[in-house]
């Protein structure tokens, strides 16, 4: 990779009791990600993580991750509101972690994205979802890839 960047105020932390939902090819339209929150919301679920694709023909997959002490609850929520939204399928995976780096100055430091996302790929972990901020990057892996991910990412960031 052409720069080196230093990164002395990273972290990285991972979370694995949790379960990804995936709400296939949901309208893509104002309201539908209030309705599928909201829903979850009154049921006291809470979301850790939220990603969202977009498809062909007005269509989204909304990509959600809860705690597996909430995902009975959410399934049964997010059933109801799949058949009024009229989205083709729900999706869940119990076999992920969420993995994330953080860094005081990622808003201001060019190359993080690059160079998390390439350590990764070095170590053969695929992504099924990402989310950021200002100052972190959080992705969803697979259960078993997640020591891999972390070993890799400690020992290149720390150069």
């Amino acid at each position: 990779m052409g720069r080196r960047i230093s990164m002395p105020d990273f972290g990285i932390t991972s979370k694995k009791d949790v379960a990804k939902i995936t709400l296939k090819a949901a309208p893509d339209r104002p309201g539908i990600g209030a309705q599928v929150f909201g829903a979850l919301w009154s049921y006291d679920i809470n979301v850790e993580l939220i990603s969202c694709t977009t498809g062909t023909e007005n269509e989204q997959d909304i990509i959600l991750v809860v705690n597996k002490n909430q995902l009975n609850p959410a399934i049964l929520k997010l059933n109801k509101i799949k058949e009024e939204i009229e989205a083709k399928d729900l999706l869940v995976d119990q076999n992920v972690a969420i993995l994330s780096v953080t860094h005081s100055g990622m808003n201001k430091t060019p190359g993080i994205g690059a160079k998390v996302f390439s350590v990764l790929s070095n170590a053969n972990v695929n992504v099924d979802a990402v989310c950021s901020s200002t100052n972190s990057i959080s992705c969803i892996v697979k259960m078993e890839d997640l020591p891999k991910a972390e070993e890799f990412l400690r020992q290149e960031l720390n150069k």
